[in-house]
């Protein structure tokens, strides 16, 4: 009698053999959905961008509008975004610059939609708005008529990412299944 036991299931149930692994920035990083990895990227570049906004709009307020300064930084952010969806969300690309290309009407139209929604809040005034709900008290009326306030700027994030994660899974899920149609 033998005391060994040979296993009946030979399967390797530690990858996944339906869903080939990206290259991403980390391989740990395979092991989250999508939709976290972009809330991720998201999250980080967001950072970046508000810090460069917010350090941007006080050293240019006086020769800038809000919406200006927001469509300038946003435009740096585009090639840094790309980089973070790569490495982060979608896999590293055989050809960046092919794909930072094709990702780039995103990117623009983006900016342009953030740009035009700041422009569209300051003019209406939402931070003094959503302060007052709020049950903030306003000291100075300079104050409430800041461009560019912490209320628009969320309000734009929010707006944009969720343009963002719509138009990048279309564009770059076109890219994937276009690759593997190559491939056949």
């Amino acid at each position: 009698m033998s005391t060994t036991e040979v296993p009946t299931d030979t399967t390797d149930k530690t990858s996944s053999s339906t869903e080939e692994k990206k290259k991403l920035l980390h391989p740990i990083l395979n092991d989250l959905p999508e939709p976290i990895r972009f809330a991720l990227s998201g999250m980080v570049g967001n950072v970046i961008f508000l810090a460069a906004f917010n350090v941007s709009l006080k050293a240019f307020r006086k020769v800038a509008s809000a919406s200006m300064v927001f469509g300038v930084v946003q435009f740096f952010c585009i090639v840094l975004n790309h980089a973070l969806n790569m490495s982060i969300v979608f896999g590293w690309p055989d050809n960046y610059v092919a794909s930072l290309t094709s990702n780039l009407p995103v990117g623009l139209t983006s900016l342009a939609l953030g740009a035009f929604t700041t422009s569209t809040l300051d003019t209406l005034k939402f931070d003094f708005h959503v302060n007052s709900y709020l049950g903030y008290i306003v000291e100075k009326i300079e104050d409430a008529e800041e461009e560019g306030g912490f209320w628009v700027s969320i309000a734009v994030m929010a707006i944009t990412g969720v343009f963002s994660y719509v138009a990048l899974n279309l564009v770059n899920k076109k890219e994937d299944a276009d690759e593997k149609k190559k491939e056949l």
